[in-house]
């Protein structure tokens, strides 16, 4: 058995060896279907076989039935090393309960401990047992509270009452669908075993217009009529045998604040990286996963640790994207940690129905990419990998913060004027954000938190989707930040708040579970550990940043705990995908077929687009991304309102770029 870092012929420093707990790893998806949910559509015996990556080794199936309801769950699950069978779910009895669960309890030992002084016996190691004696505990939704872990799960009671949720921030998904009568029908981990058993309904337009806004789909919409996702950070009750009202059973409790930053991350690095599987570091060179790197090397840590770089010299066209590699390798040369290098395929264009499958929801952003190839490629060596991701949505590090910031700072009467005369800076690369900041001035405080993050105005939105207008594509985060205005709470809080509840789980952790799971890893993110949560969330948004300085509380604390200068003072970057240069160049001759999707029909006003395409291609406005997300939607709408693969998947996967130079 090899722990993280350990390779064969190497000997476990002490430190390592006092690291590494018998922890188990339930990389795993579930489906549960209720009152014969799945008896019209066509035979499906294991619904779990279209999520088989989640956990290809295992499957578990129990079927539960009372005078008037029935339930039939189903889990995969990915045998690793020493995994005890009797953690096999679903797990339980129908006297009891039964329940499935994805996910990982990083504080099992302690609450196991709690539980024991209740007299609680325990058969197994592992943490599903404790999250479901927790459960079945009278004042389960107060121990709740004290769960530090990531979570998804569905528990069924011996009368047939239904309890699910999801972890405060939403790491692990969670989806419902309703029948024809509203009435929930059945749970899953991912949406594909819902489409299986016929219970999606149609296409959502607006969700499709959602992920060309902001490439991204706000939840709970999800892209079908009948699916939602379960809101983060609550359990729900449901009873039969209609299972058509819920209530609220459990909600986060607001965290205790707490100041020391550096403190906190320790401990959420040192529980989350416990495992008796092969525990690696995905490491950018960035400000985050350095300080995972430090933390890490610390303990003993020697790898495996990998970085990705870009397969050609496209990635370093005209992007706005600094390369990450050159940090990389200087972070794991200070460290003493092997690197193991993942070349990229840059050409992403051809992969757009690769990434439209994979994260099922109307869904646009490049960045994913990379997370797709690196799984893949660390696979080969390990089960579990570390992430960095979490840290901008906490500690407010996205350069949209400090310019709300500067918004609320203006009086009200002075920002019309200045955004009339905004002047556009130079280089080009600037010109958008410019643009965007003179938009902003136009706007309320109520607008900001959602026009921060489109990739259009509300005029041009209105020529582009007639069918779709604005006020739908943005209700969720006008719902979000007007509950925080109207509380008394600021723009920049408002912001905040719409993307922990908003943009963090759709966006960030929804391609951090698609991409990772998809090679049959466990994605662990320690900066989203309860620990570090409380520093970030028991804090006003206005201490957490300066102006010129994105996470500065974060920041200070991560060069006080060792990270490098070099690294402290980069700039935010990413996974720079040629996108804009892929699409000048080659735009022209691919958008002729993708124009022809029904999307154009249905959706989005194909003129309005073609002028749109042009702008970018002709050169006249980087509009890259926009169009990158119309290829997206039209792939989309192709593969889920049509039925199949059209012209436009038909086309990209078949389209090769020459090297860029």
């Amino acid at each position: 058995m090899l722990g993280f870092g350990q390779r064969r012929g190497h000997r476990r420093t002490e430190a390592v060896q006092r690291f590494l707990l018998s922890g188990r790893i339930l990389m795993c998806g579930f489906v549960v279907l209720l009152n014969g949910s799945a008896e019209s559509s066509s035979s499906y015996a294991d619904p779990c076989k279209a999520i088989a990556h989640r956990g290809p080794d295992a499957s578990g199936h129990m079927g539960l039935r009372g005078p008037h309801w029935q339930a039939e769950l189903y889990f995969r699950r990915l045998a690793v090393v020493d995994l005890d069978p009797r953690s096999d779910q679903p797990f339980g009895s129908p006297e009891r309960g039964v329940l499935v669960y994805n996910g990982e309890i990083y504080n099992a030992s302690q609450l196991r401990e709690t539980l024991r002084r209740r007299h609680v016996t325990f058969t197994t190691e592992g943490d599903t047992e404790v999250l479901y004696e927790l459960l079945l505990q009278p004042d389960a939704s107060r121990l709740l509270d004290q769960v530090d872990g990531m979570f998804a799960f569905v528990l069924v009671l011996p009368d047939g009452e239904l309890r699910y949720g999801r972890d405060r921030l939403g790491v692990k998904p969670l989806y419902t669908a309703a029948d024809s009568a509203g009435r929930l029908a059945a749970l899953a981990s991912e949406i594909e075993p819902l489409r299986a058993t016929g219970l999606t309904g149609d296409a959502d337009p607006v969700a499709v217009a959602q992920g060309a806004m902001f490439l991204w789909t706000p939840p709970p919409r999800t892209g079908w009529q009948r699916v939602r996702a379960v809101p983060t950070g609550i359990v729900l009750a449901h009873r039969p045998p209609s299972y058509d009202e819920p209530s609220p059973w459990w909600r986060a409790a607001p965290v205790a604040p707490a100041e020391d930053i550096r403190a906190a991350v320790r401990k959420s690095v040192a529980r989350q990286v416990r495992a008796d599987v092969t525990v690696g570091l995905l490491l950018s060179g960035g400000l985050d996963s350095t300080w995972l790197g430090v933390e890490l090397a610390g303990k003993g840590f020697t790898g495996p640790a990998f970085a990705a770089r870009p397969g050609t010299s496209a990635a370093a066209s005209a992007e706005p994207f600094e390369d990450d590699a050159p940090y990389a390798a200087k972070v794991a040369d200070r460290l003493g940690l092997p690197l193991t290098w993942v070349d990229l395929d840059v050409d992403v264009l051809r992969r757009i129905p690769e990434l439209v499958t994979t994260m099922e929801l109307p869904f646009g952003d490049p960045a994913a990419f990379a997370l797709l190839q690196l799984s893949h490629a660390a696979r080969r060596e390990a089960t579990v990998l570390l992430s960095g991701l979490g840290v901008e949505e906490l500690f407010l590090g996205y350069e949209r913060y400090q310019a709300v910031q500067l918004l609320q700072r203006l009086p009200a009467w002075a920002r019309p004027a200045l955004g009339a005369t905004v002047a556009v800076p130079r280089p080009r690369r600037y010109r958008g954000r410019a643009d965007k900041f003179g938009r902003l001035l136009q706007l309320g405080p109520r607008d900001w938190s959602w026009a921060t993050q489109a990739y259009y105005s509300g005029r041009e939105w209105a020529a582009l989707s007639p069918v779709v207008g604005l006020e739908a594509v943005t209700e969720r985060h006008r719902a979000v930040a007007g509950a925080v205005l109207d509380g008394g709470g600021t723009p920049l809080a408002a912001l905040a708040e719409c993307d922990r509840r908003l943009f963090l789980p759709g966006l960030n952790l929804l391609y951090g579970d698609r991409a990772s799971m998809r090679a049959s890893v466990e994605l662990r993110v320690p900066f989203l550990g309860e620990p570090v949560v409380a520093c970030a969330l028991g804090a006003v948004a206005e201490e957490q940043l300066r102006l010129g300085n994105g996470k500065a509380r974060f920041r200070a604390a991560a060069v006080a705990a060792g990270v490098p200068e070099f690294v402290a003072r980069r700039p935010k970057t990413g996974f720079g995908a040629p996108v804009r240069s892929l699409l000048r160049e080659h735009g022209a001759r691919l958008w002729p077929e993708v124009r022809r999707s029904p999307v154009f029909d249905d959706v989005f006003d194909r003129r309005v687009a073609d002028r749109l395409v042009a702008e970018h291609v002709q050169g006249g406005r980087d509009r890259g991304l926009a169009v990158f997300g119309l290829f997206c939607a039209a792939v989309w709408w192709e593969l889920n309102a049509v039925g199949g693969p059209g012209r436009a998947s038909d086309v990209l996967t078949c389209y090769t770029a020459p090297a860029l130079g």
